[in-house]
């Protein structure tokens, strides 16, 4: 009896390390949202960035509705960025799930780190998921997930991305969920099927820097 008892004891015990670690690994702050959050501006730099932001963004926007035969763009991590801190929650709040607060990105070579603070009943931190873009051909857009955390834990988000999809094809959208190179991906058709749509013909991710480019519709 005793023995039992003692070899109990030591399970709980280890149970309890494991639970305890699990949760301090769910509770830390990856590495590149601490970086990203060192690197932010101060508020009124801050607001420049975002204004720089949105007015390359629609330039873009008038690129395509003046039907310029090519157009480009690129936009920096810091204008992203501060675009995400002043921009997105004052204007655009309500596309934001409840929840969500803070969010930020990372550029590096070919991928895209992407980290917010999560609020939930019994359960607060940070989630950040790393993936790489790229066109499987004009206007299909890829989405490689490399790994999704909450903290340094990783999670599966098998649920989370079939939500998204529903949503987002219930909007009009065209989402597949699929595997590529061993990895998750998401597919998405950009033109949603219709033919006046712009084409997007090639995007890159390089250290603080995102850059896209495309080519009016062409009729026929």
């Amino acid at each position: 009896m005793k023995r039992f008892l003692l070899l109990l004891f030591l399970l709980l015990l280890l149970l309890g390390g494991v639970a305890s670690g699990l949760y301090w690994s769910a509770s830390q702050v990856p590495e590149f949202y601490q970086e990203a959050l060192q690197e932010q501006s101060q508020p009124e730099v801050r607001q420049e960035e975002a204004k720089e932001f949105v007015q390359r963004s629609m330039q873009v926007v008038n690129d395509v509705r003046n039907k310029e035969p090519t157009w480009s763009q690129e936009f920096s991590e810091q204008q992203v960025n501060a675009w995400l801190a002043e921009e997105l929650h004052q204007k655009y709040n309500e596309w934001v799930p409840e929840g969500i607060s803070d969010p930020l990105v990372k550029f590096e070579k070919d991928h895209v780190e992407l980290g917010f603070h999560l609020t939930l009943k019994k359960w607060s931190g940070i989630i950040s998921l790393k993936f790489k873009p790229w066109l499987l051909k004009e206007n299909q857009l890829v989405l490689e997930l490399d790994k999704a955390r909450a903290g340094l834990l990783p999670i599966p988000i098998d649920d989370a991305i079939t939500d998204l999809i529903q949503e987002a094809r219930a909007d009009g959208w065209y989402i597949e969920w699929s595997q590529m190179n061993g990895n998750d991906v998401l597919i998405v058709y950009l033109d949603r099927g219709k033919s006046e749509f712009p084409d997007l013909t090639a995007l890159g991710v390089e250290p603080g820097m995102f850059r896209i480019a495309g080519k009016a519709e062409v009729k026929k």
